[in-house]
């Protein structure tokens, strides 16, 4: 028996979409894991100090709720800077954007990673140093659209900045 046809395009066939188009940058830790990380790393320190300037017990709880009231105030602040995300942002010239978005991150400190970047995924960063606590920019240009993907903080940044 024939199987119905499917008005599904096939995959080799598909169009480009935004979604597929913001796949070839990579996107780093989205929420969930950017929270757990800066909460937990301020819960551990925040309740390591309580019980060091309070001089009582983890055994009394006191420490520990410093911890969590810290850890979820450190978590969502870390998440809202460093989370990792993916910007579109619509251009008319290739060679403007570019030229633009050169200049941009040149006041940042960032220039274009040769040897990091391809054919189709530009790569900006710092020097060695200031990296370390900035992390790198990634660029995919498609038709008339960049898609740009970083630290939160950045992108808002650069949103203002190209537009």
């Amino acid at each position: 028996m024939p199987r119905p046809m499917s008005n599904q395009p096939t995959p080799d066939l598909e169009k480009s979409t935004p979604s597929s188009d913001a796949a070839a940058v990579p996107k780093g830790p989205g929420f969930v894991p950017t929270f757990l990380y800066y909460f937990s790393g301020t819960a551990l320190v925040t309740t390591f100090l309580a019980v060091k300037i309070l001089g009582v017990g983890l055994d009394t709880g006191i420490p520990n709720q410093f911890g969590l009231l810290f850890g979820l105030a450190g978590g969502l602040v870390g998440t809202y800077f460093n989370q990792g995300k993916v910007l579109e942002i619509p251009f008319t010239s290739r060679k403007t954007f570019l030229r633009d978005l050169q200049q941009v991150l040149d006041e940042k400190g960032y220039s274009q990673n040769a040897e990091a970047s391809d054919d189709e995924v530009r790569v900006y960063q710092r020097p060695t140093l200031r990296q370390l606590f900035s992390g790198k920019i990634y660029v995919y240009l498609a038709d008339k659209r960049a898609f740009i993907s970083s630290r939160a903080a950045h992108l808002r940044w650069l949103e203002k900045r190209l537009q």
